[in-house]
């Protein structure tokens, strides 16, 4: 209140004259309500700012808890971050491994397939082996055939599978093989084709049925009378016995006899039954000679044994008549036709590099 009032003070200094005496008696002039009114209003303005100090605390405070919330959430984002670190380099890690590992798969997948392909070349080589070897027993099956069975039947079959099998390979070397092969089927098909199966069956056939066989004529081996026998038992009439005489009477008289082929000796029962087993034992001898390809046995018991048929044995007969055509014509096949040689592909095969040793 001092400092607002001295400019009166410096006017009071340059007019001397004056006095300060009215102002004071101004001022005590001053209503009492005014102060009242003053203290009123600072204590106003003190719970003003009071409430406004509290509501800057309040706005204070919130905004420090906000900001504390938002320290808080800040932490646990990187709390989490950091958390989250430590499998981001795990994972990091897994991925390098997992890149490790397809590669050493990969390393492993070509080392595979180089084994695989040279496990295959090599099962190429074995399996042109295998054929190769396959057909060598099959060559050396026709040789037998040929030089100990004298089948050429069989050994042209055995000839045409080697072909087949050697035809399964695209190797150039085995064309002069099979060009032999081919050679040696040519001269197995040039040799007659005799049906031995055939002939040896019909040979069996011929010695079961020879004891049904009907001879020419047989004397019985006991004398059964018959009906002229049984006709003279019966007392004869007067007419029957005069027919009787002039009869006997004509053929005293007279004797004629009509024969067109010459007389056959009566065989007894036991002459046939060693007839028919001679027979028998005959044919199956021709049958073991064909069997054998003895060609001189053969057709020395066939040619017995059809002309036993034909001396001995009934030619009206359908079964005797076959029997006999059938000799007839075993006489004349040739069961032992000279064979070729076959044995020249079989050589040229064994000349082949194989990587089985021992091999056929």
């Amino acid at each position: 209140m001092s400092a607002a009032h001295e400019p009166h003070t410096e006017d009071a200094g340059k007019h001397p004259g004056k006095t300060s005496s009215p102002r004071r008696a101004g001022a005590a002039q001053w209503p009492a309500w005014l102060g009242l009114v003053l203290a009123v209003a600072a204590l106003v303005l003190i719970i003003a700012a009071g409430l406004m100090l509290r509501t800057l605390e309040q706005h204070q405070t919130a905004a420090f808890t906000t900001f504390d919330n938002r320290l808080q959430s800040l932490g646990q984002r990187l709390d989490a971050l950091e958390k989250s670190a430590a499998p981001k380099s795990g994972l990091d890690t897994a991925i390098s491994n997992t890149q490790q590992s397809l590669k050493d798969f990969g390393d492993r997948l070509d080392s595979m397939d180089a084994a695989l392909t040279e496990l295959r070349r090599r099962s190429e080589g074995g399996r042109d082996s295998w054929i190769k070897a396959e057909a060598a027993a099959l060559l050396m099956a026709a040789n037998e055939q040929v030089q100990l069975n004298a089948n050429p039947v069989l050994a042209l079959r055995a000839l045409q599978a080697a072909d087949e099998r050697l035809r399964l390979l695209s190797d150039p070397r085995l064309i002069p093989v099979r060009q032999e092969i081919a050679r040696e089927e040519t001269a197995l098909r040039g040799v007659p084709q005799i049906d031995v199966e055939g002939m040896s069956l019909t040979l069996a056939s011929l010695a079961e049925s020879v004891d049904k066989l009907p001879l020419k004529r047989s004397a019985p081996e006991h004398y059964t009378p018959g009906a002229h026998a049984l006709a003279a038992a019966v007392p004869p009439t007067l007419w029957t016995k005069l027919k009787t005489a002039v009869t006997q009477l004509f053929r005293n008289l007279f004797t004629i006899h009509h024969r067109n082929t010459p007389l056959e000796p009566l065989l007894a029962p036991k002459e046939e039954f060693f007839l028919r087993e001679n027979l028998g034992l005959r044919l199956d001898a021709a049958r073991i000679a064909l069997l054998d390809r003895d060609s001189v046995a053969f057709q020395n018991s066939a040619q017995l044994a059809r002309r036993w048929l034909l001396q001995y044995f009934n030619q009206q007969d359908g079964a005797v008549k076959a029997g006999g055509d059938a000799l007839a014509r075993m006489e004349h096949q040739q069961i032992n036709p000279p064979l070729p040689d076959i044995s020249a592909s079989l050589t040229l095969l064994r000349r082949l590099e194989s990587p089985r040793k021992g091999a056929p």
